[in-house]
């Protein structure tokens, strides 16, 4: 028998299961066994599901981390599940309340979009960081490494995308990296992996 679990709060409207039937979005599936998550770090797209399933012979949680505490599943009994759908970039790590202190943590790591992914200069290039706009108090952070540079802080926005203009810009090879983040407690997610783009000539 399985269950899907969903927490019903105002992060609901920002990170439950939100898109129904979009035809890219995609589910991973973590084991829950004896003290371990298998695999212990999963990678999906923004608006792609994560169903936790207990495959072990005790109860056990899939409970974000503090400080943000996006998601708590409660006991997930032997044999049950429960589904969370990630609808913004970041890293995202997360433990088993009753088998933490025996290393039972995972992370799930939400990548986020670029398109095109290689223009000339002039190019207007869509970065999605999210597929759901940030409710308050809710940001996202976005930070741009440019060709031969370092990450820099660029802007927090809480829609869904932003348009990066290449008009006068350098060309090379542009990255975007982006977290979410509680505006009012400062709390925030770990930043994603790097979405890369090309201006070219």
């Amino acid at each position: 028998m399985h269950r899907l679990a969903t927490k019903s709060t105002l992060l609901s409207l920002l990170l439950v299961l939100f898109i129904t039937g979009s035809a890219s979005a995609a589910t991973a599936n973590v084991s829950m066994t004896e003290n371990v998550f298998t695999p212990q770090v999963v990678t999906v797209k923004a608006g792609d599901s994560v169903t936790w399933t207990n495959n072990g012979t005790v109860a056990h949680t899939s409970t974000d981390d503090a400080p943000l505490s996006l998601w708590d599943s409660g006991s997930v009994a032997v044999g049950d599940s429960f589904t969370f759908t990630f609808t913004a970039g970041g890293t995202y790590p997360y433990h088993c309340t009753f088998h933490q202190d025996l290393g039972m943590i995972g992370t799930v790591s939400v990548k986020i979009f670029a398109s095109p992914p290689s223009g000339p200069v002039g190019t207007q290039f869509t970065i999605t960081v999210a597929t759901v706009n940030a409710p308050l108090p809710f940001h996202y952070d976005i930070i741009k490494k440019d060709p031969r540079g370092t990450f820099k802080s660029l802007f927090s926005i809480r829609s869904t995308s932003f348009i990066f203009d290449s008009t006068g810009q350098p060309t090379g090879k542009y990255q975007f990296i982006s977290r979410l983040r509680n505006a009012d407690t400062m709390a925030k997610s770990g930043f994603s992996l790097a979405r890369s783009i090309t201006v070219t000539p």
